[in-house]
């Protein structure tokens, strides 16, 4: 059986936080046969983050907790959750729900075809403008350089 990892940055997402653990409990049915831990990563949050995963915590057993002194950034924040999982295999996602929870069962699927790395980009964005420009240089950068 394998346990697969779900690594979460959290930083001021208190209020997406219950609703993101159903969409993962979900896509946790959708991968028969495996077994999940929710590892949530407080990036130093000053909202109720931090209580909300206890809370959330006490009510599923999957559900673990790295709480960080202060603010470090969502890659620090990432770092620490891969370093404190366990699973077999590790998704990394977003806590503020612009990322779909849905489609972990098929990036675990590629991952038991052999894929070491799979990544999700998306197709397109809702951001202002800039933000997409930019976005989609640096996709286009990265698929040029790394594939």
């Amino acid at each position: 059986m394998t346990l697969i990892s779900i690594v979460v940055p959290v930083y001021y997402n208190a209020a997406t936080l219950p609703h993101l653990l159903e969409r993962f409990e979900a896509a946790a049915a959708a991968t028969a046969g495996d077994q999940f831990e929710y590892l949530f990563v407080d990036d130093g949050s000053g909202d109720d983050s931090f209580d909300v995963l206890l809370d959330l915590s006490s009510k599923n057993e999957r559900v673990r907790i790295v709480r960080l002194s202060r603010n470090f950034g969502s890659n620090a924040a990432i770092l620490a959750g891969l370093t404190y999982c366990v699973g077999d295999c590790a998704v990394v996602i977003s806590a503020d729900l612009q990322d779909p929870p849905e489609l972990i069962p098929s990036l675990v699927e590629a991952w038991r075809e052999g894929v070491q790395v799979v990544l999700a980009a998306r197709k397109n964005r809702q951001d202002p403008f800039i933000s997409r420009i930019f976005s989609s240089v640096f996709n286009w950068l990265f698929r040029r350089f790394v594939f």
